[in-house]
């Protein structure tokens, strides 16, 4: 999934490399939901641009592979990104339909 405005283009996100990530992260279910949550909604063609440029950036920042506290840390290594995906969650809850909900229930099965 591609964003940006003309020129102007940001992170293309890979489903394949999204999902491999997702694949390593181990005991952090609700890390999971969220980032498939914001995958989705990124990947809604009703999606306003600015809404997908936070998207971009929380899943940029839980893809890359050096953050504030790296993620091979047992235990905490994750718990940076989970604050990262909350807070975009929480900031874009208005533009969370439950579209979004039921496939991201439907995402894995």
């Amino acid at each position: 999934v591609r964003v940006g405005v003309g020129v102007c283009r940001m992170t293309e996100i890979n489903r394949s490399s999204f999902l491999a990530k997702l694949k390593h992260i181990k005991g952090m279910k609700l890390l999971v939901e969220q980032a498939v949550l914001l995958y989705l909604l990124m990947a809604d063609e009703q999606t306003p641009v600015w809404v997908k440029t936070i998207v971009v950036s929380a899943l940029a920042y839980l893809l890359c592979p050096v953050d504030a506290v790296p993620d091979f840390i047992p235990g905490v290594g994750l718990t940076d990104d989970l604050g990262v995906i909350s807070g975009a969650i929480a900031s874009l809850g208005s533009h969370i339909h439950q579209g979004h909900r039921s496939k991201a229930a439907d995402f894995f099965k």
